[in-house]
């Protein structure tokens, strides 16, 4: 069953979160099990919504690629996290989320 995990992580910079997602280098070695990755921020948190087939493929790709990508940006801290089944997706543009998910890394703009 596909889970929804909700992350807040304060502390965490848009430079730092930026080095990591470019360490992972999601478009060219995507996360096994992932579906979608959704991040911003507010007030100095960074906040991501992602969702995977399992919980056990997020804690995996935690411990075999985002912790060294996390400790190589220099983030010492812990997120709160959250894991839930997935209920229902729905996807009313999904034309809008093939352009906007066209690469992993944030737009410069």
């Amino acid at each position: 069953m596909s889970t929804a995990m909700l992350m807040e992580w304060a502390g965490v910079t848009q430079d730092q979160y930026n080095q990591v997602m470019r360490t992972l280098n999601l478009d060219k070695d995507p996360a096994a099990g992932g579906i979608l990755h959704v991040a911003g921020f507010t007030a100095g948190t960074l906040h991501v919504l992602d969702v995977w087939e399992s919980q056990q493929a997020f804690e995996k790709f935690q411990k075999d690629r985002l912790a060294a990508a996390v400790q190589k940006a220099g983030i010492t801290s812990q997120p709160k996290v959250q894991f839930y089944p997935v209920h229902n997706i729905y996807v009313p543009n999904l034309e809008f989320i093939r352009k906007a998910g066209s690469t992993s890394l944030p737009s410069a703009a």
